[in-house]
């Protein structure tokens, strides 16, 4: 499969600059016949140093990626579900720790809070956000839990301003 790859490759750039390819195989010194056979497809076995010739002759330096052309978009959208469901289990994780030790979740809590206010008085949240989270934090610990469980449609959006980002980067 790389050989293809790399036979398209070097196909393209070989006509590109209009050389024929007796021209390139004596430049990269492999024969015409492993270079034919190449572009087309046909030489699954090559190995990487004819290929590192070629393409030092052609002036090419490659990058392999997973990603096939068209497919950027499948990928961001990958990454981002990746990114939510991370933020949903840092919530998650950090729920379990409030409501398993009360004496440290009333002191999280109030930094929570002061955060929420910060968003109110500096506009850096929308106010339907900042109303939304200043009611989960004013819940009792097991119920806000149960709360953003139950968010539905709207926990990511929460999670994504989320007023416990301070927590991450800490022992919670």
């Amino acid at each position: 499969m790389l050989a293809a790859h790399f036979g398209e490759l070097i196909r393209n750039h070989r006509v590109a600059r209009h050389l024929k390819q007796e021209d390139l195989a004596r430049l990269a010194g492999v024969s015409r016949t492993t270079l034919s056979r190449l572009e087309q497809g046909k030489a699954p076995h090559v190995q990487t140093d004819v290929i590192d010739r070629i393409l030092g002759s052609l002036a090419i330096t490659p990058r392999i990626g997973l990603v096939q052309p068209g497919q950027e978009r499948v990928v961001a959208r990958l990454e981002q579900q990746a990114r939510m469901l991370s933020q949903r289990e840092h919530h998650l994780r950090l729920m379990l720790e409030l409501a398993g030790n009360p004496a440290t979740a009333v002191e999280k809590i109030a930094r929570a809070r002061e955060m929420v206010a910060l968003w109110r008085q500096n506009r850096t949240c929308s106010a339907f956000y900042i109303d939304q989270w200043q009611s989960l934090l004013s819940l009792p610990v097991s119920d806000m839990a149960q709360a953003m469980l139950a968010l539905g449609d709207w926990e990511d959006a929460l999670f994504q301003n989320s007023p416990w980002a301070w927590a991450w980067n800490s022992k919670v």
